[in-house]
């Protein structure tokens, strides 16, 4: 109760998250102190991804189900957390690949999972998530402007701000390209609209009369009103291979435009290719280690005698004599 009426302050909260912990109890008390002080999410959002940025891999895992307690039960109150928390997001999952820690990378995944079944975030969204959790690769393309204001580097020796949750931003080269259904759309649209594949004004152009563009039938004009008809024969020709030619700049553009983020395309796929082929040589690492260990436990296993052949020592008279009874050691 105590928790739940404190006023909010950023001193009390950064407290707050300082002790922390990893029960239920103490992430769902501070989650609804946060809940209820939800007009400063942004302060509240900001603070967190600080604290998270700095937090070593286990305490990283209790701040990640912090936000995940907040944002679903905040919805019902309104959207101020699930968006402050989605400005910040892509580049919290950028931060848990580069972590490389197990454990962290299957708490995320848990937290995805729930998220996905109880539709916290449009699918769209959740696969941009799940690609750069694998990568590592922000998509700069998507960027919203708050996005885009929050990503500055931190200078060499600053401090992180608590109204500026950055992070070292990959090289230029290392953006991610518009994702597949966006390229698709975009040659289906280059396809279907092809300026080339306008018949009606092809047709139009071809069925010009040959005096537009022959300028030997200029010979033929004998008179004024003649002239004056095929100026504005050759105005409206003009006109018409102007705009043509104009359309077919700006595809010819596109064209070039697409082609260059099929290109980006094909390069990040390559890169999570190999990012993938990475951690499976890493998996399969670690497969050989425990296979190896298998084996041996195996082997010593085998090497040790059969208990169940061994033979009946206890009242045997071909084994060890019995023990003296206490009476025998006083006698």
């Amino acid at each position: 109760l105590t928790l739940m009426m404190a006023a909010f302050s950023q001193v009390t909260y950064e407290k707050k998250l300082k002790d922390l912990s990893a029960t239920l109890q103490s992430i769902q008390g501070l989650s609804q102190w946060l809940v209820r002080h939800r007009s400063h999410a942004k302060v509240v959002v900001n603070v967190w991804f600080k604290a998270l940025y700095k937090a070593p891999a286990s305490r990283k895992q209790n701040l990640l189900y912090l936000a995940n307690d907040v944002i679903q039960n905040s919805k019902r109150k309104g959207m101020e957390y699930k968006n402050e928390f989605a400005r910040v997001l892509p580049k919290v999952f950028q931060l848990v690949h580069r972590e490389k820690d197990d454990s962290l990378q299957e708490a995320i995944g848990r937290i995805l999972s729930v998220w996905e079944e109880r539709h916290v975030f449009e699918q769209g969204t959740l696969t941009k998530y799940k690609t750069i959790l694998l990568s590592g690769v922000l998509p700069s393309h998507r960027r919203t402007q708050s996005e885009s204001d929050a990503k500055r580097r931190v200078p060499s020796g600053a401090s992180v701000s608590d109204n500026s949750p950055v992070m070292e931003e990959p090289p230029s080269s290392e953006k991610e390209p518009p994702d597949a259904d966006e390229l698709l759309k975009r040659l289906t649209a280059l396809e279907k609209d092809s300026v080339a594949e306008d018949m009606a004004t092809r047709q139009k152009i071809a069925s010009f009369p040959p005096e537009v563009h022959d300028h030997k039938m200029l010979e033929d004009i004998k008179d004024v009103s003649s002239a004056n008809k095929l100026a504005e024969r050759v105005q409206e020709a003009l006109k018409t291979l102007e705009e043509y030619n104009s359309r077919l700049d700006t595809e010819l553009k596109g064209r070039g435009e697409l082609q260059q983020l099929l290109e980006n395309f094909a390069l990040y796929q390559k890169r999570l290719l190999r990012n993938s082929k990475r951690k499976l040589k890493d998996e399969q690492s670690k497969l050989e280690k425990v296979t190896v260990v298998r084996e041996e436990l195996k082997s010593h296993l085998d090497s040790l005698p059969d208990i169940s052949k061994l033979p009946n020592v206890v009242g045997s008279s071909k084994g060890l004599a019995p023990l003296p009874s206490v009476g025998d050691l006083f006698n």
